[in-house]
C-alpha cells in the first residue's frame, strides 16, 4: 500500500501542522513526573500517530500503545498499561505511553477509564499522549484539567497535493492536473484518503490514467439501485476502490441520504461490522475475510437502503459534520443497547420499533429526565434527546 510505502520517515517529511509538531516536541524534551498529559485532537489522516511513532523514533523511546475505545473499564487499561504507568527500565529509561482515540470512551459506559486516566496522569513515571479525532466530545471536558490540547488541522491543499505528485512520480504513474486537484479536493484534508484514492487509479506497474470517479459513481449507484442482492453484489465487486475506501464511500452516501432514524441505526450497525472486518484484517493480515466484507453489504446493507434514493456524489460533505453524524449515531447505538436490556426486547427491534417512539416523547422534559435516570444516561444524552425530539 502506498500510504504505508510513503509514510514519512522522520517528523520533517510530514505535511502540515508545523508548530504543532514543535509544540509536541518541545513538550516531551521538557516534561517531568507530575507534568500534565499531552493530547492531540484533530480530523484523522492529520498525522497524530504517524508523529507519535517518529517522536519516539526519534527519542529513542519505546510506545505503549492502546486504542481507548476498545478498552473502556479501569480494570482493563489498568492490565493493558497500569505496569508501564508505573516504571522505568533498568537503565532509567522511559516509555512514551499513547492512547488513541480517548474520545471513544463514551460517558459512564467507560466504567472509570476517564477517571482512571486522570490518576494515571499525576502518578505516571512515563509521559502520556492521548488523541482524538472529534474536538467536541465531551469526554475530552473531563481530561481538560489533566491535559495540554494540541489541535491538528488538516494540511493545505496545496501541500497535499505536491506530496501526491512526489508519489506518482516516484511510481510512474501519470495524471492528469484535473486528477490530482480531484483527490485533494474529496479527501478533505485526510491525506491517507488522498494517496488511497490516487493509488486506486495506478500503480507502480502503470502509467494509464482513467477515471475512477465515474467508475465508483456508477458502481455505487449500480449497488443502492440494485432490484436484489445478487446484483448489488455484483456491482460492488465492480467498484475499484481499496475495501477501507469503499466502506468510506457507502457510509458518506448513506449519511447524506438523511433516512430515517430506525433505518439509519440499522444501516449504521452493517457499517460498523464492516469497519470490524477491515479493522480485524489490518491487525491479523488474514486478507481472506475480504470475500465476506461485499456478501455482508450486499445481504444486509442493501435491503435497507433500496428505494431510499441513496446515491453517490462527488462532493463530500464536510468533515466536522460527518462526524457529529457518527457521534449521534453511536449514541443511538448504545441507547438502544441500554433500553433493549431494560426492556427484555431485542437491540434490532430497540432501535427500528421502540426509539422513534422514545424520541417523540423526550419532546417532555419531565419524562426525558425519567428515561435519562432510568438507564443512566450521563448529562450528554439530555441534549442528544431534545435534538432527536425536535426533527
Amino acid at each position: 500500500m502506498w500510504v504505508e510505502k510513503y509514510r514519512p520517515k522522520s517528523i520533517a517529511e510530514m505535511v502540515g501542522n508545523e508548530e504543532a509538531r514543535m509544540a509536541v516536541s518541545l513538550w516531551l524534551k521538557e516534561w517531568k513526573p507530575g507534568k500534565k498529559a499531552m493530547l492531540l485532537v484533530g480530523p484523522p489522516g492529520t498525522g497524530k500517530t504517524t508523529l507519535v511513532t517518529l517522536i519516539a523514533k526519534q527519542t529513542g523511546m519505546s510506545i505503549v500503545d492502546l486504542n481507548a475505545s476498545d478498552v473502556r473499564t479501569k480494570e482493563k487499561l489498568q492490565r493493558k498499561i497500569g505496569e508501564a504507568i508505573r516504571t522505568v527500565n533498568l537503565f532509567g529509561e522511559r516509555s512514551l505511553i499513547f492512547l488513541d482515540e480517548v474520545d471513544g470512551l463514551l460517558g459512564r459506559s467507560d466504567y472509570g477509564g476517564v477517571e482512571f486516566i486522570k490518576d494515571a496522569v499525576k502518578a505516571t513515571e512515563n509521559p502520556i499522549i492521548m488523541a482524538a479525532n472529534d474536538q467536541d466530545a465531551d469526554e475530552l471536558k473531563k481530561l481538560g484539567s489533566s491535559c495540554i490540547t494540541v489541535r491538528f488541522k488538516p494540511p493545505p491543499p496545496r501541500e497535499v497535493e505536491m506530496y501526491l505528485r512526489m508519489i506518482a512520480e516516484r511510481e510512474g504513474v501519470k495524471m492528469t492536473d484535473v486528477a490530482f486537484q480531484s483527490y485533494v479536493r474529496r479527501a478533505g484534508g485526510d491525506l491517507r484518503h488522498a494517496i488511497n484514492l490516487m493509488q486506486s487509479v495506478g500503480d507502480a506497474h502503470s502509467a494509464a490514467y482513467k477515471d475512477v470517479s465515474a467508475s465508483v459513481s456508477q458502481g455505487l449507484n449500480a449497488f443502492f439501485e440494485a432490484p436484489d442482492a445478487s446484483t448489488a453484489l455484483t456491482a460492488l465487486r465492480s467498484i475499484s476502490l481499496p475495501p477501507v475506501e469503499k466502506v468510506r464511500e457507502i457510509y458518506t452516501c448513506v449519511l447524506r441520504a438523511r433516512l430515517a432514524p430506525e433505518k439509519l441505526a440499522a444501516a449504521l450497525e452493517v457499517l460498523s461490522r464492516a469497519d470490524m472486518i477491515i479493522g480485524k484484517i489490518g491487525a491479523t493480515r488474514e486478507w481472506r475475510l475480504l470475500r465476506y466484507l461485499d456478501g455482508m453489504l450486499s445481504q444486509d446493507l442493501h435491503p435497507i437502503v433500496r428505494g431510499e434514493n441513496v446515491r453517490y456524489v462527488s462532493e463530500d460533505l464536510p468533515f466536522p459534520m460527518l462526524l457529529r453524524i457518527w457521534n449521534d449515531s453511536k449514541k443511538i447505538r448504545e441507547l438502544s443497547v441500554r433500553y433493549a436490556k431494560r426492556a427484555s426486547t431485542s437491540g434490532a427491534s430497540a432501535r427500528t420499533q421502540d426509539l422513534p417512539y422514545l424520541f417523540a416523547l423526550c419532546a417532555s422534559k419531565e419524562f426525558r429526565q425519567r428515561l435519562e435516570q432510568t438507564l443512566d444516561l450521563d448529562e450528554t444524552y439530555d441534549k442528544f434527546l431534545a435534538k432527536e425530539a425536535g426533527r
